[in-house]
Parts: structure tokens; sequence; C-alpha cells
């Protein structure tokens, strides 16, 4: 049961160190290695943690909340990157349409 938290826990510090890299495969890489953990740690009941691996989960649990918070900044830093690429302004996007033309 140890082995299970501590490949979570493991799989938890490779998906925010690709995050905190901004390296797309890498971060699917990590996601992919992090969804088969949860699989494994999903298998377990909460009453068969022995109370020595609590504090090891509200570790990981805290790791969890911070690729979240990772995720929302690289998701809204994508998002006003896409935005300026793309030339928007004021409610307006320029396009290759015939008024984006004119200008």
């Amino acid at each position: 049961m140890n082995q299970i938290v501590e490949t979570f826990r493991h799989s938890q510090n490779n998906l925010i160190s690709a995050l905190d890299g901004h390296d797309s495969d890498a971060i699917f890489q990590a996601s992919k290695e992090l969804s088969r953990a949860v699989s494994r740690l999903g298998s377990l009941e909460a009453a068969d943690i022995e109370k020595y691996l609590r504090p090891l989960m509200s570790e990981v649990d805290e790791l969890m909340q911070a690729s979240i918070y990772r995720l929302r900044f690289l998701r809204d830093h994508s998002s006003s990157r896409l935005q300026l690429l793309s030339g928007w302004q004021a409610n307006h996007a320029d396009t290759y349409s015939n008024s984006a033309r004119s200008r």
C-alpha cells in the first residue's frame, strides 16, 4: 500500500515539474503516469490506509492543489497568448475577413 501512495506522490511531482517547464510532451506523459497511479490509488479503501500513511496523503493532496493552480495559470496564459496572436482587441478579433482587411 505504501508503494501505491508513493507512486502517486511521485507522479504528482512529475506533473508539477512538467507544468513548471511548460513542456507539453512532458505534461502529456506525466498526466498518463498520474492517471495510472490514480487508478491504483482508487482501488484502496479509506479504512485500509494505515495511519502512518495519512500525513503522506495530506502531502499528496497539497501537490494536487499545486497542480490545479499551475494548470489554471497555464490555461489562462495560453488563452491570453492566443488572443494576442489572433489580434483580439476590445471585444473584436482581427481575422481574415473583409472587415479586417480594410483597416
